[in-house]
């Protein structure tokens, strides 16, 4: 005859987290379920001490159950590697973590001797030469700046007053001496370059070499002694990056350098130690030495020695092949690898106006090197620079807490581009070397919806609203090839310069001076009209312009507001040829613009003229 025995079902509580909660949880359990086996809770029983042992592993078990739970999130991490982590998981950069160096631009001066051309005294431009990168020049601070880019005196125009002026002149016949010439908007950067070698060895995936100094801000470039350069990615699957060749076309002057996309087998990717402070340089898997058709076996192969087979036996492949192959980038084996950098950085760089005059070391190069030598040295000697903006930039080390909050900030920014104003950003974020895209405007295309128009407006060296030249639409076209979606075709298009002139009347009270009253109006015009301040299809609202006119002082009342289409060369003057009909594109006294162009007062010394009674 069979039993069947029964067992009460077990009420256990689960939501105790603490030691005092557990452990009362622990004897009423007891009580309740096994009455008859322990009745003695005093505190010094051993059935108390195991009690009190089993609720201080379940508190503890708790504890660290919830610190794992805290640290699984950014916003609630602590601890320091488990920040990084994060931080590397969702793509932040490590080499942010570290100091910043302050940058800015400077003016430069060299002063060369005079010479008789044609009768006529000017500069010896024989003499003016360049002053080349990494050129050091100190600050008030102490701090070591360096110059970014080669100083080239020998392109000024000699009748450009804003850049030559004399410097010194004779004191019985007071003709020019020596002239000084000026080159302004030149880049430098707080910071000192350093050099290091590695010797590697044999074949070793994820090499990783730490640069021996801290505060590194930039590996300015890595060289092996077979020439190979290798080139810093933001990823190791990133196999190609940005260059730049000089621009020797006729639009030189506003795009200096063409862009193109470089392959990059050489590669390597940096990490920072927020620790040590130190910078680690990291290379790819790849070997060198093999094909990747040798680490990959062909299907082919494998499958022609089974024709005709009715059985075949099993093959292998070795799957560490695949770390081997060149999608990571090679690494670098039996060479010698030399690294530039640049180290510095902090609070401390940042410098005021007119504090960096000092010239530590500069070098200066003529294209004839038979002039005299003792001239040439004249000239370097005098080489002298002033910031007339203040340097901005420098900062410490990011706290945890900072890195913290910028980690979010730095996931939900895309290397893609998804929206109109994602295209507008990236359009207006091409770097100027390249040539800058002043205002930029984004449609869909109207036959294919998965096509976008994209028009675009320059400037010239004069600050005139132009269409962009060939060579700088081509550079946008490979700039955003990187980050546009796959089924994304882009149409550059050019946009459309709206020159106008504008003429108005004011009546003006009789207490002030008509000339003055106008000339503020007139002021105040040129101000609403700058063309930095307009944006493509904006329109021209004449309340607005009106109510800025009726704010000079003196003035009664606006009796005339006309705006007028220039087209082509009027009174020797070089507009735009684009045709504009204000009659029809105005409505209740707004003046409606084209989504694709911008208006704009070209020569507002010419065109914004008025009349005062």
């Amino acid at each position: 005859m069979s039993t069947t025995t029964t067992t009460k079902e077990r009420n256990v509580k689960r939501l105790s987290r603490d030691f005092e909660s557990l452990k009362c949880d622990l004897i009423e359990h007891i009580k309740v379920y096994f009455p008859e086996t322990y009745s003695d809770f005093n505190e010094s029983s051993v059935g108390m001490m195991l009690v009190e042992m089993l609720a201080f592993v379940g508190d503890s078990f708790s504890f660290y159950l919830d610190k794992q739970f805290q640290e699984s999130f950014i916003e609630s991490a602590k601890q320091t590697k488990n920040i990084l982590r994060h931080a590397r998981q969702l793509g932040f950069k490590t080499s942010l973590f570290g100091k910043s160096s302050s940058q800015g631009k400077i003016d430069c001066y060299i002063r060369i001797p005079a010479t008789t051309l044609n009768q006529k005294i000017e500069p010896n431009m024989s003499f003016a030469g360049k002053i080349l990168r990494g050129s050091k020049l100190i600050g008030n601070n102490g701090i070591i700046y360096e110059i970014l880019e080669d100083v080239d005196f020998s392109n000024i125009d000699v009748n450009d007053s804003n850049f030559v002026a004399v410097a010194e002149t004779d004191s019985t016949t007071k003709q020019p001496t020596s002239f000084a010439l000026k080159k302004t908007n030149i880049d430098i950067k707080a910071g000192q370059t350093k050099t290091t070698t590695f010797s590697v060895g044999g074949y070793q995936s994820f090499l990783t070499l730490e640069l021996p100094d801290e505060d590194v801000l930039e590996i300015i470039d890595i060289k092996d002694n077979q020439g190979n350069l290798w080139y810093e990615v933001d990823f190791l699957a990133q196999d190609t990056i940005f260059d730049s060749l000089v621009n020797t076309a006729t639009d030189s002057s506003d795009v200096p350098r063409i862009l193109h996309l470089r392959s990059a087998p050489y590669r390597f990717i940096t990490d920072y130690n927020i620790e040590t402070n130190k910078t680690s340089l990291i290379f790819g898997t790849g070997d060198a030495q093999k094909f990747d058709g040798e680490l990959i076996p062909n299907l082919g192969d494998l499958s022609l020695p089974l024709l005709g087979k009715d059985n075949f036996t099993d093959f292998f492949v070795d799957p560490q092949n695949f770390l081997k192959t060149r999608t990571l980038g090679i690494a670098p084996t039996n060479t010698i690898l030399t690294v530039r950098y640049r180290v510095g950085g902090g609070l401390e760089t940042n410098s005021g106006v007119g504090e960096i005059v000092t010239v530590s070391d500069a070098t200066y190069q003529v294209a004839d090197s038979s002039l005299s030598q003792a001239t040439i040295n004249d000239v370097k000697n005098s080489f002298s620079v002033l910031n007339p903006n203040s340097i901005q930039g420098g900062r410490d080390e990011l706290s945890i807490d900072e890195i913290r909050h910028l980690i979010p900030a730095s996931f939900a920014s895309q290397s893609r581009i998804v929206t109109a104003e994602d295209y507008i950003t990236r359009t207006l974020s091409i770097p100027t070397k390249f040539g800058s895209i002043f205002r930029a405007g984004v449609k869909a295309g109207g036959i294919n919806k998965s096509s976008v128009e994209l028009t675009i407006l320059s400037r010239n060296s004069s600050g005139y609203a132009v269409t962009a030249s060939v060579t700088l639409k081509e550079n946008l076209k490979k700039y955003l090839s990187r980050f546009r979606m796959l089924t994304d075709s882009i149409e550059i298009l050019d946009g459309d310069v709206i020159n106008l002139e504008v003429n108005f009347g004011i009546l003006c009270r009789p207490d002030y001076n008509r000339s003055e009253v106008l000339g503020n109006c007139i002021l105040t015009l040129k101000d609403f009209f700058d063309i930095t301040k307009w944006q493509m299809g904006q329109p021209i609202i004449k309340s607005q312009i009106l109510r800025l006119l009726y704010d000079v002082a003196g003035v009664i009342t606006v009796y005339d507001l006309i705006f007028k289409n220039l087209v082509g060369t009027v009174n020797g003057l070089s507009y735009s040829d684009t045709r504009f009909d204000l009659q029809n594109n105005t409505k209740n006294d707004i003046i409606y613009c084209p989504t694709n162009s911008i208006m704009e007062i070209k020569y507002q010394n010419r065109d914004i003229k008025g009349v005062s009674k």
